[in-house]
């Protein structure tokens, strides 16, 4: 999942200040956003109040303009925009044949937000516990992969952080899958990105997220996959759409990926040494620069072996499944707008899973599970000849 913040509070300039009670909005957004993400165009503070004010009943321009208290052309100017879209598929705004306007998006209020993150914190001490027992179970299979696979000195915190987002994903999507037996009727959205919107979201940086880059040919790899995990304890390395090729740092994180003297590098590269030691991608051994962050090199295979690590975990975990998806499937029903019913898979995903991450992380860390993050656990760089 990727996350997509807007919260700036600027209003626009053509709109008299102040005029209108404002609703900042918070993005969440999951798939790949490059050319799909129509929220790159509802950075104002004026989108987001009247997106939030159609989020489940259509509105006219007119309507909006008279409750908000603003030239109505400012106001048509701006739903015409957000039914645009940046591609001409996807937009936060769909108009009616009665000539309103309503939400293409779901958009909730923080109380329906908590309430719905509420049922699956309901689990989260129950799923630690299973958590505990597999680590406990799966030891030997963790050390081995630690020798067979990884470079550098990697502990196995820093192994079971980097898994968290795999094993937490396989949770959602098994409650997903169950949601689909009480949505059955209902044909399911799907696109290569889709967004949520949150009104008010309190604490956004509390809450975890995990994305991933992708590049291809740099030094000497075909493939290669970065991702970076962010939240209450971890700081944001970089978000979707980050320059690879372009970022030294990572470059020369690859490029030490067996080790390398310093002697070896470029001019260029060592003038990034600094920075990547700076940032923790990198440390020196013995002589020679090697990653500090956890890297899988040379076959796929070590990749699909790390994310089965913890397998069990999908099959200890459905006894939760069952009872979190009905409690859950009831709550969608009762709050998702009819016009938005095919976005089901995404409240789930995108709201209602959005602070299992963090309630299971803190949890882990009381119990011992997890060790306290130093500040890049999580960071994960997948190397493919």
């Amino acid at each position: 999942m990727v996350r997509v913040e807007y919260q700036n509070t600027v209003q626009d300039a053509t709109c008299p200040s102040g005029a209108f009670l404002s609703v900042p909005l918070h993005f969440i957004g999951s798939g790949a956003p490059l050319g799909n993400d129509p929220v790159v165009g509802a950075q104002r503070i004026l989108a987001q109040s009247l997106l939030y004010r159609c989020r489940s009943r259509a509105r006219t321009a007119r309507e909006l303009a008279e409750e908000m208290n603003i030239p109505l052309l400012c106001v048509e100017e701006e739903l015409e925009q957000q039914c645009r879209g940046v591609n001409g598929q996807y937009s936060l705004l769909r108009r009616t044949e009665q000539d309103k306007y309503i939400a293409n998006i779901l958009i909730v209020d923080r109380e329906e937000y908590e309430a719905a993150c509420d049922i699956y914190r309901r689990y989260a001490s129950t799923y630690c516990g299973i958590l505990a027992e597999v680590i406990a179970a799966g030891q030997e299979e963790l050390c081995c992969f630690l020798r067979r696979y990884t470079r550098g000195n990697v502990s196995q915190g820093a192994l079971l952080w980097s898994l968290l987002p795999d094993i937490l994903g396989n949770l959602i999507g098994q409650i997903g899958a169950e949601l689909d037996s009480f949505f059955a009727e209902v044909m399911p959205e799907e696109r290569p990105f889709t967004t949520v919107a949150v009104a008010e979201l309190p604490e956004p940086d509390s809450i975890y997220g995990c994305d991933s880059i992708v590049a291809h040919n740099i030094c000497g790899y075909s493939n290669i996959l970065v991702r970076s995990l962010y939240g209450r304890r971890l700081p944001a390395r970089f978000h979707c759409g980050h320059d690879l090729a372009g970022d030294m740092a990572l470059r020369l994180t690859i490029r030490c990926a067996g080790g390398v003297s310093p002697q070896m590098l470029s001019g260029e590269e060592r003038e990034a040494v600094m920075q990547a030691l700076e940032l923790g991608y990198l440390r020196e051994n013995s002589g020679s620069l090697e990653p500090a962050i956890l890297v899988l090199v040379d076959d796929i295979s070590a990749y699909m072996e790390f994310q089965r690590l913890l397998g069990a975990m999908e099959e200890d975990a459905r006894v939760l499944v069952r009872p979190l998806a009905e409690e859950l499937a009831a709550f969608m029903w009762e709050h998702i707008p009819k016009h938005l019913w095919g976005e089901y898979p995404y409240y789930n995903s995108c709201i209602a899973a959005n602070g299992l991450f963090d309630e299971v992380a803190e949890e882990s860390i009381r119990r011992g599970i997890l060790p306290v993050p130093t500040g890049l656990e999580g960071m994960l760089m997948v190397l493919c000849v």
